[in-house]
Parts: structure tokens; sequence; C-alpha cells
């Protein structure tokens, strides 16, 4: 399942996790038909559905990214690419996976905004990120539940920091809230950070890696962005496709192709600054 940027159903960035016993059992089913078979569509849409939402927006951004021709249309794409980071970053909070979510249930009224906003802005310069390597998601849905079951016990030490601190004066219970929850809250930014180059590499590859978002190469008649006897074989075959002089003119330039057998894969992925933003996104219902 699947939605656009702007059109989001109801629940599409959290899942209330622990109100299915499954999970609190370790018999979860990840595979939305089967969940829905268990439960009906009403009660697991009312739980809601960021997993099999982001599932979903990954492979509606392969699609577009290997639809896209010129580097017009990876701009156009470059909204539903936010979109799909917006997900996976929520599912980083760990807010965002349980019924408790801003701790209406156990006398801790507010917490949501407490701690993925004010606390945060409170320590925002010690926010910081790490480069790594893109990883390809053979699965994205059970690297979101991989995820989920890592992330969830988090939701009790945020609430039991939350009863340390509160009633303390304000700079003193944000101080403590870091104190207690922020070596692991830089640990979920980096994920998040990590998990949002993934998907759009997941996307980018499944796509079929294409290059369509960089500029032409003058004289590269088959399009493998290298300008060599391929391209004049190219010619020779439609001389429609553009002036010989102009290969002529430009022969050796480009990038060498890689082998075909190859995956680009990128080293040392600068990590998306803006997966900050997981932390300062006030959730809805």
């Amino acid at each position: 399942m699947s939605s656009q940027a702007g059109l989001e159903p109801p629940g599409s960035h959290y899942i209330d996790i622990d109100n299915y016993p499954s999970f609190l059992a370790g018999t979860f089913p990840r595979n939305y038909d089967d969940l829905v078979a268990l439960h009906g569509e009403q009660y697991v849409r009312s739980q809601g559905t960021a997993p099999w939402t982001f599932a979903g927006q990954v492979e509606s951004l392969a699609d577009s990214m290997a639809a896209a021709v010129d580097i017009d249309d990876w701009e156009e794409l470059l909204n539903a690419a936010a979109a799909q980071a917006h997900y996976i970053e929520d599912l980083h909070n760990p807010l965002h996976l349980t019924r408790n979510y801003d701790g209406q249930y156990t006398g801790n009224f507010g917490i949501h905004a407490r701690y993925e906003g004010e606390m945060i802005l409170r320590h925002f310069d010690q926010v910081t990120y790490s480069p790594a390597n893109a990883e390809y998601l053979t699965s994205p849905l059970d690297f979101v539940f991989d995820g989920i079951d890592e992330h969830y016990p988090y939701v009790a030490d945020i609430l039991a920091a939350d009863d340390r601190y509160k009633g303390r004066p304000t700079t003193e219970y944000y101080a403590g809230m870091w104190a207690d929850t922020g070596e692991f809250t830089l640990e979920l930014l980096q994920k998040a950070s990590e998990a949002v180059a993934a998907s759009w590499y997941t996307a980018w590859v499944d796509a079929g890696s294409p290059m369509t978002f960089l500029p032409a190469v003058e004289g590269d008649f088959n399009g493998d962005r290298y300008v060599d006897g391929a391209d004049f074989l190219a010619w020779q075959r439609d001389p429609n496709v553009g002036e010989l002089t102009v290969w002529k003119a430009n022969f050796g330039n480009g990038s060498s192709p890689p082998a075909a057998t190859n995956v680009p894969e990128p080293s040392g992925l600068a990590l998306v600054a803006v997966s900050g933003l997981l932390m300062l996104a006030r959730r809805t219902r």
C-alpha cells in the first residue's frame, strides 16, 4: 500500500504496534494482507500504517526514477523523495511506535512534544552526523520492522526519564531528559539519516541505476556517458543521433563506463542533515 505526498491517509506516519498482542509475543505478521486477515482492515488502518506506506513509497520512487528522462523530471520527483524520507524518519522516533504516543495512559501528558521538539532544540548543537555507505535494502518492509524491534524499547526509557524529571524547573528538566535519553536519541538520528540514504539508494538501484539526472556529455551518442568508438558505431547506424564533428571534438570525454555486471555503490555517502527534522515534526492523528 502507498500514498502520494499531500494525500496521506490518517495514520501513515506511525504505527501503534503495541496494540497488537502478537508484537509483544514476537509473532507479529509483517505482511499487510496477513495482518488484515487477522484483525480486519479498519482496525489495522486505525493503528497506523507507516511501515507499509514507506515500503510503497520506495517502490513508487523507483518507478519515478526509472521514468525520468531529464534533469527536470528528477527535480519533479524531489518532493516524493522528501515524503519517503519523512516516513522512515518518523519510524525512528520511538513515540511513533506506541499507543501511548503522548504519555496519555501513564500520566506523561505532552511528552511527545517535549521529547521530539523542545529537548532536541535545546541540544541541537550536539546533533552531528557521520558519513556512511548507503546500504541496499533487499526488503524495505523487513528493514522497517527490524528497526521497530530495536527502537521500541526506548519508549519505556523516555517515559521513565520524564517521570524522573517532571515537576522540576524547565532548564533542569530538559538537562535531565537529555542526560538520560540523549545518547540513544543521537543514535536514532544517525540511523534515520542512514535509512533515508539507504531508501533513496534502493529506489535508484531498483530503477536500473539511471543517470539521467546528470548533464549530457557532448558526443555521447549511445548514452553510456563516455565518448569512444561505441558512439561512432551508434552514429554509423543512425547519423541522426548527432554530428560526427562533435564526436571527434569530444572523443575521450566523460567517465569510463563501469563493467556491466557492477552495481555502482556510493562510498562515504554524506548523510542528509534534513533527517534532523525527525524529532521536530509534530505528530498528528
